[in-house]
């Protein structure tokens, strides 16, 4: 189903297109490209910066603490949190590409209230003012995580040798929300940068809402640990996201494909449209098989991007959609152009899983149509997100002592991971049930930060 919304543009590339996209994903302390090691902290002003005199001693403040690869220490003060605000829950994230360090953190509104603050450090300034992330005003938030994606599409120059490319990097974050008391809800929302500059909005969406299949999938609660730490991570190839999280209100364990799709599907699916009204305009019904090769003619023109045999079953499609099509006259033909350009999104989400079949639910996958804020940008076209619940877990007996969800690439498979005495207990999971429990002991070889590393693996190499 397509679903529309006022949004900025965000968009990743699908199966079928040529470019490359760069990923990664949020840690409490992440390692920079140049070797160095950045990590948000938050306490008191006068303890993280003793010398210090921008802001009150007592005040609680963020700080991004970097650590040279040759053991130089530096700390950054992010000026945004010199208020009396109680800042809480840094996470940090550092891109690659641009060499740029985000971070997200909590600021409380009241006791009862918090918003979401995203900003930039590009090693020498922060960006000009924080993004404000929020999805109910009146809840608390909490436990952020960020991943983010990047990539190009070519822009068309008065010749070949005259194109260009635009770049675009989208920072993705999931939070917790704390719906009513003990009920935890998971929100996603896309921060879209291009060429680096915010396009102004975003949207939020509730991905336990969209994971909900209105019964109790267990006898057993979630542990709030895990009801407050939702995962998000790289997909199998690099382009799409994939967020696991427990969901309290009916006790199971949700994934969800985070896929966006690519500019060009977007631009051939509103390009289908515009043809058949115009060339159908005035003409239609009569000339039925003319709009119907016209259009295909079109679809495969437009289609550069896609591979041949893509676009030319997108094509075909399209044709006999046409052909079938009973209107007769030009209101009719604006809903077949409606409906054609729909299929084509359609199809094309079907490649962005490299035209397997999907194991999820048909009726738990999402694409929302996006668009740029009025006034739009010319030669601008809606962009998409599809969202895929790809599981969706009963909770197992399970126990809560450094409890962690680890997910494979694909988000078809989950392991939990718990602590007793000196061993790690997992179970695993490869379908709609778990895996008896086991263990593994640890030692002064094999510390805990290890074995989870051990589990992890297992798993994302599945």
């Amino acid at each position: 189903m397509i679903t529309t919304k006022k949004l900025t543009l965000v968009c990743i590339l699908a199966a079928g297109l040529t470019a490359a996209s760069a990923s990664a994903t949020e840690r409490s302390t992440v390692l920079g490209g140049d070797g160095a090691i950045y990590q948000g902290k938050v306490g008191a002003y006068k303890d993280l910066f003793p010398k210090g005199g921008d802001t009150a001693p007592s005040n609680t403040v963020v700080a991004l603490e970097i650590t040279q690869a040759g053991g130089t220490v530096q700390r950054v003060l992010v000026p945004y949190t010199k208020n009396a605000d109680v800042e809480r829950s840094p996470a940090v994230l550092f891109e690659d590409v641009s060499k740029t360090v985000f971070l997200v953190w909590e600021a409380p509104v009241d006791a009862l209230k918090s918003t979401l603050m995203l900003a930039s450090f590009d090693g020498e300034r922060w960006s000009a003012k924080p993004i404000l992330i929020t999805g109910n005003p009146y809840s608390s938030k909490s436990s952020p995580r960020l991943a983010v994606t990047r990539d190009t599409v070519p822009v068309a120059g008065q010749s070949e040798a005259a194109a260009t490319e635009r770049t675009r990097t989208i920072l993705h974050i999931v939070w917790t929300e704390d719906a009513a008391p003990g009920n935890y809800e998971v929100l996603y929302s896309p921060v879209i940068l291009e060429e680096g500059t915010y396009l102004g909005w975003h949207p939020v969406y509730r991905l336990s809402q969209l994971a909900s299949s209105g019964s109790l999938g267990s006898e057993f609660a979630p542990p709030l640990d895990l009801l407050v730490s939702p995962v998000i991570q790289q997909g199998s190839d690099g382009r799409t996201l994939v967020v696991g999280f427990a969901y309290g209100a009916e006790r199971r364990i949700n994934t969800v494909v985070i896929d966006v799709l690519p500019e060009e599907l977007g631009q051939l699916s509103e390009t289908a449209r515009s043809n058949i009204i115009d060339i159908g305009r005035g003409k239609y019904p009569a000339s039925r098989q003319s709009l119907a090769e016209a259009v295909q003619q079109k679809i495969i023109e437009h289609g550069g991007a896609f591979h041949a045999d893509v676009i030319a079953y997108i094509a075909e499609r399209i044709f006999d959609q046409i052909m079938a099509d009973r209107g007769g006259n030009d209101d009719d033909l604006i809903a077949l152009g409606e409906t054609a350009r729909s299929n084509i999104i359609d199809i094309g989400a079907s490649f962005s899983g490299r035209g397997l079949r999907d194991r999820g639910r048909s009726d738990k996958a999402r694409i929302e149509q996006v668009d740029y804020p009025d006034p739009k940008p010319a030669g601008t076209v809606p962009h998409l997100i599809q969202m895929r619940v790809v599981s969706s877990r009963p909770t197992p007996q399970i126990g809560t002592t450094n409890l962690r969800l680890f997910l494979s690439d694909s988000g078809e498979e989950a392991l939990i991971a718990w602590t007793e005495k000196d061993r790690v207990v997992y179970r695993l999971s490869q379908d709609d049930s778990w895996a008896t429990p086991r263990e593994i002991k640890l030692s002064d070889s094999l510390t805990l930060e290890k074995a989870y590393q051990i589990l992890e693996q297992r798993v994302r190499n599945r």
